[in-house]
């Protein structure tokens, strides 16, 4: 799995030499921002699927980026999962949000009158923007949580199968050697 990703993710020195991103290459050559370690890929999970969430169009990619390279998570991880966000699935997931939010909100508080959601209203008085807003931080609170605790799981299970695999090639070497 590493290989194939180490294969697939663009070089650092590729990224940091492109003439948008040279004015932060600075902060952004570090190889700690690079490197594929459980901690930092689970905290570039964590921190691409919070991203993705976020309700203001074309600055999840900006934010995933800048918040990795802050925390010392794998930025190319983050800003792929910042991706999930893209022209197709935008508009299901912000009514998905909207109405997680609008259903929460008449838990919460019964007075909660549902607003009709449309783009045209978003501004009005009665603004869809509230239960957007709420529903959008619990989805992305709990994908993000669920990926960062499902990705280190995955990874420490990988890493325990190969070490169950390197013991038996060793008890059969000793026991090819007798």
């Amino acid at each position: 799995m590493l290989r194939f990703l180490r294969r697939k993710l663009p070089r650092r020195r590729q990224i940091v030499e492109h003439w948008s991103i040279r004015p932060f290459a600075h902060h952004l050559n570090h190889p700690r921002h690079w490197r594929l370690h459980r901690n930092s890929v689970s905290q570039a999970v964590f921190i691409g699927l919070i991203s993705a969430w976020n309700p203001i169009p074309f600055t999840q990619m900006v934010m995933a980026a800048a918040w990795a390279a802050g925390t010392h998570a794998n930025i190319p991880t983050a800003v792929a999962l910042s991706w999930l966000s893209n022209p197709f699935t935008v508009f299901p997931m912000l009514y998905g949000a909207y109405w997680v939010g609008s259903r929460v909100l008449s838990l919460v508080l019964p007075q909660w009158e549902q607003v009709p959601f449309s783009l045209t209203d978003l501004w009005s008085q009665d603004s869809a923007l509230i239960p957007l807003a709420v529903g959008c931080l619990l989805i992305a609170l709990t994908t993000a949580f669920l990926g960062r605790f499902i990705t280190q799981y995955l990874w420490r299970r990988h890493i325990l199968k190969k070490r169950e695999k390197h013991k038996q090639r060793r008890v059969e070497t000793l026991l090819a050697s007798d």
